[in-house]
């Protein structure tokens, strides 16, 4: 993904690093509608040390299909774009190798109310988590490493 002359930062899957969480929120109060907005939320997803299964992690890679995750994406904060009161949504997903609390995911929500911020966060991630192509190999202490959807 890219940016455009204007700072305009889409949603997508971007390389670690590419953007960070200021330039997403100055993207978005960039727009014409932004006052039309009483709070902006965000959501950053962060790397844990434990697995699902409780085993020890000590970092992990991220890999997408590219294309097809910002589809994905798209479509995603297209959707809830159109709910009551929401004025902008960015999912911007990273791919790389990430170090324990390094920031893998990035959902900001700009929106007339607080309720329906805080609501459409948690529906945004719900969403990504059950429908991008993006995948995670877990590094566990112990040497060995899993492939996890």
């Amino acid at each position: 993904m890219k940016t455009t002359r204007n700072d305009n930062i889409e949603s997508g899957i971007y390389d670690k690093g590419d953007i960070n969480l200021e330039q997403i929120i100055t993207s978005i109060k960039k727009k014409h509608n932004i006052v039309e907005a009483g709070s902006i939320h965000t959501f950053t997803g962060i790397v844990r040390n434990s697995s699902k299964t409780g085993k020890p992690v000590m970092g992990m890679k991220i890999d997408a299909y590219k294309e097809l995750a910002n589809k994905s994406i798209q479509k995603i904060c297209n959707k809830l774009k159109q709910e009551k009161g929401i004025i902008d949504v960015k999912i911007i997903h990273f791919k790389g190798n990430f170090d324990l609390t390094d920031d893998v995911v990035h959902v900001v929500v700009a929106s007339a109310h607080r309720k329906e911020g805080f609501d459409t966060i948690s529906k945004a991630v719900d969403l990504y988590k059950k429908e991008i192509a993006v995948w995670k190999r877990e590094n566990y202490s112990d040497g060995l490493s899993e492939w996890i959807h």
